[in-house]
């Protein structure tokens, strides 16, 4: 389990609200570094020793989005939590898709911010933790149905993560999000992928199901 110490990466432009986070965390025994660009960003990511980072989407040069699809492709292990005045739903699910774990609209209260870097240190602690015991027992000689196991307990989680989201949009969400907590755990990629060929079977199959039920609903002897 993570400490207090853990270290936490501001990353906005607007500088008042970084001052403010930072204040705040290092109150409350964080780590802070800072960066005004998404360039800043990844040039402190590269030296290391950051657990969370805070991410605005609004960034000059480099967009904050594409800031998070180098993170999560570069330093697959660290947490990415958004935090930016953009409250669009389609952002928010774009954002998740690719890594990020949470998603705070400003304007923001520090206990929200605080609860969620809680959070994702417990989920990282456990990700660690479980990336050793998967290796292990990958190294033992795990079958399939393992793994296969294994991965649907990660998208469980990632769904509980997504549950303001409905529908197929959710499970392809959750089926992106699996494969990127499956990656950052070192999981086979064999066995991501034949996991994730049965898994969007299994959607194209509900489609074709709601379609039959949504027209036997609509027929006039229902």
């Amino acid at each position: 389990m993570f400490s207090k110490q853990a270290s936490i990466l501001l990353v906005d432009d607007e500088r008042s609200i970084v001052n403010l986070l930072s204040e705040d965390l290092t109150e409350e025994g964080y780590n802070c570094a800072l960066a005004f660009t998404g360039e800043k960003a990844l040039e402190r990511l590269a030296m290391g020793n950051i657990d969370v980072v805070l991410l605005d989407l609004k960034l000059p040069g480099i967009s904050g989005m594409d800031v998070l699809k180098k993170m999560k492709s570069n330093y697959p292990e660290t947490i990415v939590i958004v935090v930016t005045a953009s409250g669009d739903a389609q952002t928010a699910v774009e954002a998740m898709k690719i890594g990020a774990i949470d998603y705070i609209t400003k304007p923001f209260e520090m206990e929200r911010v605080n609860s969620s870097i809680k959070e994702a240190l417990k989920m990282k602690a456990a990700w660690r933790d479980e990336s050793v015991f998967q290796k292990e027992r990958a190294e033992a000689g795990d079958t399939e149905m393992d793994w296969a196991c294994y991965l649907d307990d990660i998208a469980d989680g990632v769904e509980t993560r997504l549950d303001s989201l409905t529908g197929h949009v959710m499970a392809l969400t959750v089926i992106d999000g699996t494969i990127s907590i499956a990656r950052s755990l070192d999981i086979p990629d064999e066995q991501i992928e034949k996991w994730t060929d049965v898994r969007r079977k299994r959607i194209e199959r509900i489609k074709i199901l709601d379609t039959l039920l949504e027209k036997v609903e609509q027929s006039p002897v229902a």
